[in-house]
């Protein structure tokens, strides 16, 4: 953290709001980005407890296990997932150009990516860990799955680790690039709750920071 975060901290804490660290956004954000956010069973790593996921806002899909230690409902769950996530993915071959390099065949190169935004890197952890679980998965022989569910696994695995490399925009923690571009007035830690971050942020009416505005009790 430098001398000028710091300072913007302190300012945060003063003022009860988060204060501006830069002056351009220094990720990208795509036209159709994929909102991801997941939920697991407390005490299993990568058992899926519910998901809500969509490119629009009013109207976002929400999936969900009834019973996540339940391997049949599991991975029904992965292939309804699918159903939703695979088609955004393949939506963007449609798109493509060709590109001639000198000493070398051309190939065919498309002109935008999906992005999967996530709420924070827990949930990229996550995702990382359902790839993991779903990816070797065969649709035939003992215990078969959906044929869709390794494919989603493998995704799902590269979005994962695309979001580890700097400067890729393909998964995008959102409390970690709001980090980059606001100093908020709490921790580190308590800045990995997306909802605690957007607090300071952009607080509701009435609303500071850390002071939040008590809504008068009806009877």
């Amino acid at each position: 953290m430098s001398i000028l975060t710091s300072l913007a901290r302190l300012r945060a804490i003063k003022e009860g709001v988060a204060q501006p660290i830069a002056t351009v956004r220094h990720c990208h954000l795509g036209r159709r980005p994929m909102v991801f956010v997941p939920l697991r069973l407390s005490g299993e790593a990568a058992a899926p407890l519910a998901v809500m996921l969509g490119t629009d806002r009013d109207a976002p899909e929400l999936l969900v296990v009834a019973q996540p230690r339940n391997r049949d409902l599991r991975f029904a769950f992965t292939a309804e997932l699918a159903r939703v996530l695979l088609p955004y993915v393949e939506s963007f071959l449609g798109q493509s150009e060709t590109v001639e390099k000198k000493n070398a065949d051309p190939y065919q190169r498309a002109l935008d990516a999906p992005q999967l935004l996530l709420p924070n890197p827990s949930g990229v952890a996550f995702t990382r860990l359902l790839g993991r679980s779903t990816r070797f998965r065969r649709p035939d022989g003992p215990y078969p799955v959906p044929a869709e569910v390794p494919l989603l696994g493998r995704w799902l695995t590269y979005f994962a680790e695309r979001a580890a490399h700097p400067g890729s925009s393909l998964t995008l923690a959102a409390t970690e690039e709001l980090g980059r571009h606001w100093a908020s007035g709490q921790s580190g830690l308590e800045d990995a709750n997306l909802a605690a971050l957007l607090g300071w942020i952009s607080p509701p009416l009435g609303a500071r920071g850390h002071r939040p505005r008590r809504r008068p009790r009806t009877r």
